[in-house]
């Protein structure tokens, strides 16, 4: 496992992420997988220019502590444990996030996010504030059926053959939400949208 290169490439999406507004500057977590072993980054860590001495290695079926990782560590090891993904990024997309609030299943209803993220996105809730560590398990199964997952009232996962894949997977989800919540919003002014035969059952369902 090449640390240089994959904190080069952490740093690639941070900066991606942050200037399409897609996670906070200390949010969000990022980690790659080379064959039983993972790369993440740590706990509330700026990404702006990681080295190898910011991530944190660990193996994907084991499920000790590392101290200094991501909160999220057993979040990731789950995920690559039931999915084929090389990389999984947790960020805090606006739209994606927002639209959690009003339903549990996203629809895309244009052509390239249906491509790239399937027909249906499914969103999970915690039991109470900060207690999404819970949903390993079933965060993982979300992100078998679609590539993108959303935690309500927090943010996404989305995986990927690459980090630039799954950077790629958390714009489409984000632009998917903004389609979605834009078509609603401008029913008043514009009138009923016209959607395509493909895109399937209403854009919100609670």
């Amino acid at each position: 496992m090449d640390l240089d290169q994959i904190a080069v490439e952490m740093t690639e999406v941070s900066d991606k992420l942050v200037l399409a507004g897609l996670v906070h500057l200390l949010g969000g977590n990022f980690s790659v997988r080379h064959g039983n072993q993972l790369a993440i980054t740590g706990h509330r860590s700026a990404k702006k220019a990681l080295t190898r001495h910011d991530l944190y290695v660990g193996e994907v079926d084991l499920d000790d502590q590392i101290t200094g990782a991501s909160a999220t560590l057993h979040m990731h090891r789950a995920i690559y444990r039931k999915t084929d993904a090389k990389a999984v990024i947790h960020a805090h997309p606006y739209y994606a996030t927002l639209i959690s609030y009003y339903t549990d299943i996203v629809r895309p209803i244009d052509e390239n996010n249906i491509y790239y993220l399937g027909k249906e996105v499914f969103c999970i809730r915690a039991e109470g504030y900060m207690m999404w560590d819970r949903l390993a398990e079933q965060m993982a199964d979300l992100l078998v059926k679609s590539p993108a997952a959303i935690l309500k009232w927090h943010g996404s996962f989305t995986i990927g053959d690459s980090l630039s894949d799954a950077f790629n997977n958390t714009q489409a989800l984000e632009i998917a939400s903004r389609l979605i919540i834009d078509t609603q919003r401008f029913k008043s002014t514009l009138g009923e949208p016209e959607l395509p035969d493909y895109a399937p059952g209403p854009t919100i369902q609670n």
